[in-house]
């Protein structure tokens, strides 16, 4: 297993390196300052282009947007597997989520209700238009689904160039959850621990499989 892990980052080097630097990167935040720090810090850097920017791409990492992806690869990609990948992927990916969220760490409160006075005192940043929850905050859902789904898609794709486009856009999407006071920083850096390598461990170990003819063929030409 470990020669095909080394295979598959060798494979998308830009990806996996921009995403180890994004780890670096966030865990010596994490390591440096406590998660209100950082997250006020990324709330005050607000501007009217960026308020929109993220209000829209967070849709990137919903969970529909990912089942959504998961049923195109299932019906238009090269090969059928590819699809019971995307949609293994997402289903296992979530699930961990799901359970961190509802049952492991139930009690994890999200910026808004852990600094409900300052948000009512106008000292936070709201961004129009936008519903802050308040609870299930530990880890992020968004985080998981785009970094399942564009991992996935860099796994698919041939293209080193095309797989540093997916890190961006699910890096971007990972960060609009702390803009948005929706996320801390830890909640957007487990979570996309969980979409990536949940992602990579469903791809290598669906690809040790002996896979029928038919599951090689596109599912809409079964000739």
């Amino acid at each position: 297993m470990l020669v095909r892990i080394k295979n598959i980052f060798s494979s998308q080097l830009y990806f996996f390196i921009g995403y180890v630097v994004f780890l670096f990167f966030i865990g010596m935040v994490l390591v440096l300052f406590d998660k209100r720090e950082s997250a006020f810090w990324v709330n005050q850097q607000w501007t009217s282009f960026s308020d929109s920017f993220f209000k829209y791409l967070t849709y990137l990492g919903d969970g529909w947007f990912a089942f959504v992806v998961a049923i195109l690869i299932l019906v238009f990609s090269s090969k059928l597997k590819y699809g019971i990948y995307a949609l293994l992927s997402f289903v296992l990916t979530t699930g961990v989520t799901q359970i961190f969220k509802r049952v492991v760490f139930s009690d994890s409160m999200r910026p808004s209700h852990e600094y409900f006075t300052e948000f009512n005192a106008g000292i936070w940043h709201k961004v129009e238009g936008v519903e802050l929850l308040s609870a299930n905050s530990f880890p992020s859902g968004h985080a998981t689904s785009a970094f399942s789904i564009f991992c996935l898609l860099t796994l698919l794709s041939k293209n080193k160039f095309l797989g540093l486009v997916f890190l961006v856009l699910a890096v971007l999407t990972s960060f609009s959850r702390v803009y948005l006071s929706q996320h801390f920083l830890e909640d957007i850096y487990v979570g996309s621990l969980i979409g990536c390598v949940g992602t990579v461990l469903v791809v290598v170990l669906l690809n040790s499989m002996n896979w029928s003819k038919s599951f090689n063929k596109p599912l809409l030409n079964r000739n």
